[in-house]
């Protein structure tokens, strides 16, 4: 049986919120069936402005491998935060999702982690840049120590931009519900090739629920004059863009760090952060 396979664009409205995405028919024979079981619930990126999908950075993540033609499993320029090792094994697409896990100590061992490193996480980085544009996931965050992360960045020699969009060790009750939506900015002489100047503006916003207990989508859009954050559609946070010029990359991954306190404790591993998909749009005139 000949089985032909296409994509289309759709927009409802259900509720008062829209519902946007794209739908897979399939078609057997001249019977066109709509599976429509499978959509999602996303923003969108905002009205009024002309959009173009941005596809090296737009994911539904179907199928059972990575697309290695948009992504790395792991970060090619960064080995991990000590106490955990970024490591292939933790990166796995199934049930139309992206899956990044973090492993319990005994897992990861078996991972041979070089010294210094106890656990192993998942890294995933896109393979092109974007320079502007509206960027989305649909995500249920870890339900673990270790932060869920998804954020834009260049870490170039002599300028290193940085944008985060979610950072969040969800299984900390104190930090559960609490966005920070920062941005950094490094900056060094060209003569030493350092990057002594670091500029950040951080953000704050207690959304009211936990991020580690059901799907919500997380949004950003970055034009040449201003950095806006958006939770399940609505506009959370502002600022004027004074710094971010550099073409970014994306990236989706789980990590350790000090300042949170978010370091690995085997009574909350193996954990998983599910990703719905990534979806990427540029402003047609840029």
């Amino acid at each position: 049986m000949n089985t032909m396979i296409f994509t289309t664009k759709y927009t409802k409205y259900t509720k008062g919120k829209r519902r946007s995405g794209f739908r897979v028919v399939r078609v057997f024979r001249g019977l066109s069936i709509c599976l429509l079981g499978t959509l999602s619930v996303f923003a969108a990126p905002p009205e009024g402005k002309e959009w173009e999908p941005f596809w090296p950075m737009t994911d539904e993540f179907e199928g059972e491998i990575l697309n290695h033609k948009k992504w790395f499993d792991h970060n090619p320029t960064w080995s991990g935060r000590p106490p955990t090792l970024f490591h292939p094994d933790c990166i796995a697409v199934s049930n139309g999702m992206l899956h990044i896990a973090a492993f319990d100590s005994e897992a990861s061992a078996k991972r041979n982690p070089p010294a210094g490193f106890t656990h192993v996480s998942g890294f995933v980085r896109s393979k092109r840049r974007a320079r502007f544009g509206y960027f989305e996931m649909r995500a249920k965050l870890m339900n673990s120590s270790q932060v869920s992360c998804f954020w834009l960045t260049n870490a170039g020699r002599d300028e290193w931009s940085e944008i985060d969009i979610v950072e969040v060790p969800a299984g900390l009750e104190k930090y559960s519900s609490i966005l920070q939506p920062n941005v950094h900015y490094f900056r060094g002489p060209h003569y030493n090739g350092t990057v002594d100047d670091h500029i950040t503006d951080q953000g704050y916003h207690d959304l009211g629920f936990n991020m580690a207990e059901d799907f919500h989508v997380y949004g950003m859009e970055w034009s040449p004059t201003f950095i806006r954050w958006y939770v399940d559609g609505k506009l959370i946070r502002e600022k004027h863009n004074d710094n971010y010029f550099q073409p970014l990359e994306m990236n989706l991954n789980v990590e350790a760090n000090q300042w949170f306190g978010a370091l690995p404790d085997d009574a909350t591993l193996p954990a998983t952060y599910q990703i719905d998909y990534v979806r990427a749009w540029r402003l047609k005139e840029y």
